[in-house]
């Protein structure tokens, strides 16, 4: 299991690393679109 947590994380890493765009910005964006969606935080 400790490798499927560690593909995950190297996942969520790359996701929201800074870019075009900070990562607050993308994490924001995901919790509207969470919302958005009916999904409660």
């Amino acid at each position: 299991m400790g490798g499927l947590l560690n593909k995950y994380q190297e996942f969520f890493d790359g996701a929201y690393k800074d870019g075009a765009l900070s990562a607050r910005t993308k994490i924001l964006i995901s919790l509207g679109a969470s919302l958005g969606a009916g999904c409660e935080p």
